[in-house]
């Protein structure tokens, strides 16, 4: 378990650059270890720093730095090693809030693949994602999913991958499943265990009723003290292959 005392300085927040820099110079032989990415690369990437009570309090000396990335580094990092083989060239995130998930996985599978196209969309201007935007060329669509302009541009081309993050909500988390149903290989969602996104839990638990087991991963591990601090349950990545 993470402690404040490993030795993991995080990355001023917004420092884009830095962040970029530690992803594109770590050996890959890391990269492909789950436990350096927990340990030690997502952490000093920075986590986000709203809705602490969801984070374990080790990891607190990291939120609010870096990219902001909304994720538990227990998760996060089992699913970037399991995309990290899948030959992804085309990314679609729907809902990328400060840009931190985003950008990482973009620079992560960019180290195995040779990512072509990047989408990140969200109703909300993130400098963070500005800045990533203006240094890698990446396409940054500010327009809501469920409009019929963002669908459009979810069925402008076929997504390698494309990952479910935006309106919480059944009907609006459905409603962009449906959207990219037929115009992606791999869907991913997250908060698909989170005892305070029920839509998402509602949509995943539909999905693992229809779409055979060897076509789909979850990556759900949970911090013990946040579950017995609070009786519940938080985020989680899940993803269906379509291939």
């Amino acid at each position: 378990m993470l402690t404040s005392s490993v030795d993991v300085e995080p990355i001023a927040l917004g420092r884009v650059d830095l962040v970029l820099s530690e992803i594109r110079q770590a050996p890959l032989e890391k990269l492909r270890d789950p436990l350096w990415l927990q340990y030690h690369l997502l952490p000093r990437l920075g986590l986000n720093g709203e809705l602490l009570n969801e984070f374990p309090e080790e990891l607190y000396p990291w939120c609010g730095f870096g990219v902001r990335s909304w994720q538990y580094p227990s998760q996060f990092s089992k699913y970037l090693v399991s995309l990290s083989g899948k030959q992804i060239k085309t990314y679609l995130e729907i809902g990328c809030r400060h840009g931190g998930t985003f950008i990482i996985t973009v620079e992560y599978l960019k180290r195995f693949n040779p990512v072509q196209i990047a989408c990140a969309m969200d109703i909300e201007n993130s400098e963070i994602m500005r800045e990533y935007k203006k240094e890698s060329g990446v396409a940054y669509a500010l327009v809501s999913s469920l409009s019929e302009e963002g669908k459009r541009l979810i069925r402008s081309m076929r997504w390698d991958l494309a990952l479910i993050d935006g309106d919480h909500e059944y009907v609006a988390c459905s409603t962009d499943y449906e959207t990219v149903r037929d115009h992606a290989r791999l869907i991913a969602l997250h908060d698909i265990v989170s005892d305070v996104c029920p839509g998402v839990r509602q949509l995943w638990g539909e999905l693992k009723r229809v779409v055979p087991v060897l076509r789909r991963e979850e990556f759900v591990d949970q911090y013990e003290n946040v579950t017995t601090r609070t009786r519940q349950k938080f985020l989680g990545m899940g993803v269906v292959d379509f291939s």
